[in-house]
């Protein structure tokens, strides 16, 4: 996988340039434009930062064979309520949510 490629593809999908990229990500301007310019690899914490104004998750950007998700802002929400759950209450939910006929296929 060719990294810079994947985060130029995103970029331009999102009619970004790579200036404000670099101001939405927190990353400086002329580190991001070496970036892009020599193909050099950034750090993973650049990359997350990187993945998050693009609005993959890194999981996503790794992910070759599929596009990636994206979520509403409700389900955002969702699942940031949904992680701080007890287990038992994430596993009751999960058996809800699975027992709805309209999802069963």
């Amino acid at each position: 996988m060719d990294i810079i490629k994947k985060l130029n593809k995103l970029r331009l999908e999102r009619n970004m340039s790579v200036y404000r990229l670099a101001e939405l990500s927190g990353i400086n301007q002329s580190t991001l434009a070496n970036t892009f310019s020599r193909g050099l690899v950034p750090s993973i914490k650049h990359l997350e930062a990187l993945c998050d104004t693009l609005g993959v998750t890194l999981a996503q950007f790794f992910t070759e064979d599929e596009e990636p998700m994206r979520l509403t802002p409700q389900e955002t929400q969702f699942m940031h309520n949904f992680r701080k759950l007890p287990y038992n209450v994430k596993i009751s939910i999960q058996d809800i949510v699975n027992t709805i006929p309209s999802l069963q296929n």
